[in-house]
């Protein structure tokens, strides 16, 4: 039996470890707080479900494969919703996800701006070229999703280990002193990756705001969709269980240390947050805040994922990370994927390997807080 420990149960770390347990890994995981602890990227309430990624096929099919793996784990972790796209321009992002939506065989609709009144009980669109709507999109409830996926690993037979974990050659030394080894280390700390391995790992951490506004029933998600503003750097959905209407600015905040707590968001965000949900969603104009949320991207240069193997162990231990605030959804699919890399069945994917990268069109869109 082979096996494999997983250093971080975020949503990568989890499902890696559940699907690997799943294969018949033996199979420890290790974190130093409970799955979907605030501090984590895979915290929080929720994320996009969407499969549009502008011109890239990769991650369109990955999403929509993934889509498929998520309600298999369990009813009610995707609130099937769809995600509605305010299209600024005709040949922008969205019509680049169109196409390749269109090619993968994914359901879209392109509409006229004013059907965007469908959806929203207040809206403004007469700065839109068209809506683009994906219906079997939808919002994933990230933290139940992310303990989920850790809960099912245990079930089948994975370990999870609570307690700080650091590099020891081609092992992980607990803080309580013991070492893990395996044949599989894999190293997922979101956040905290660059840290262990300065020398192999560029990351951009950031602060990243959300606000939760205080809306009537009648914005309550379903019915109401999420939504993305590509050109204007905004997105959200409605009332999710009540926690009022999400909105966030999708721009790079400040440099950020993940173990910040407790966490403030900063009042100029607060200020041009206030100003698109009132240019956007006109009656919401004078919505109070209800409450705030303060999360971190973890950036790759060009935004593509980590996955590849550490140069000085010889396939034995892996870096896995670079969510760069678009991989939450993707989660079981790569787990799919990596199980295969690690089993040597399969080439890992070179973009996600490790060296110099170049900046590319971001595939940020809806990210740490959106999917």
């Amino acid at each position: 039996m082979p096996s494999a420990v997983v250093v971080g149960a975020g949503v990568f770390g989890a499902a890696l470890a559940d699907r690997l347990a799943g294969e018949g890994w033996q199979v420890t995981l290790v974190d130093r707080d409970e799955p979907g602890h605030p501090r984590a990227e895979s915290g929080g309430e929720s994320r996009l479900m969407r499969c549009s990624h502008g011109p890239e096929g990769w991650y369109t099919r990955s999403a929509w494969r993934a889509r498929e793996l998520w309600r298999e784990l369990g009813d009610g972790l995707l609130v099937e919703s769809g995600v509605v796209w305010f299209a600024r321009r005709e040949d922008g992002w969205e019509a680049d996800s169109e196409r390749v939506l269109r090619e993968s065989g994914i359901p879209v609709e392109r509409l006229a701006p004013e059907r965007a009144a469908e959806f929203f009980p207040s809206v403004r669109t007469d700065d839109l070229a068209f809506v683009l709507y994906e219906p079997n999109a939808g919002i994933l409830r990230a933290r139940e999703c992310t303990r989920a996926l850790a809960e099912r690993a245990v079930a089948r037979g994975a370990v999870l280990e609570r307690g700080e974990a650091r590099p020891d050659g081609g092992g992980v030394l607990l803080g309580d002193g013991r070492r893990l080894e395996a044949d599989r280390v894999v190293w997922a700390c979101g956040a905290w990756l660059a840290r262990l391995f300065p020398e192999l790992v560029e990351l951009r951490v950031t602060q990243q705001d959300l606000y939760f506004f205080e809306t009537p029933p009648e914005w309550s998600t379903p019915p109401v969709p999420g939504y993305v503003d590509y050109d204007g750097a905004a997105y959200g959905l409605g009332a999710l269980d009540g926690n009022g209407l999400k909105l966030g600015p999708d721009v790079d905040g400040p440099a950020f240390d993940p173990d910040t707590w407790p966490r403030t968001p900063d009042a100029g965000n607060e200020r041009r947050t206030r100003e698109y949900l009132a240019w956007r969603f006109p009656a919401l104009a004078d919505a109070p805040l209800g409450s705030y949320a303060v999360c971190q991207y973890s950036t790759t240069r060009d935004t593509h994922f980590i996955a590849a193997p550490h140069p000085e162990h010889d396939g034995r231990v892996w870096l896995y990370g670079g969510g760069s605030g678009h991989g939450f959804k993707h989660g079981p699919e790569l787990a799919e994927r990596m199980a295969a890399w690690l089993s040597e069945d399969e080439g890992p994917e070179p973009r996600f390997g490790l060296g110099p990268r170049s900046p590319d069109r971001s595939l940020r869109t809806a990210g740490a807080a959106g999917g």
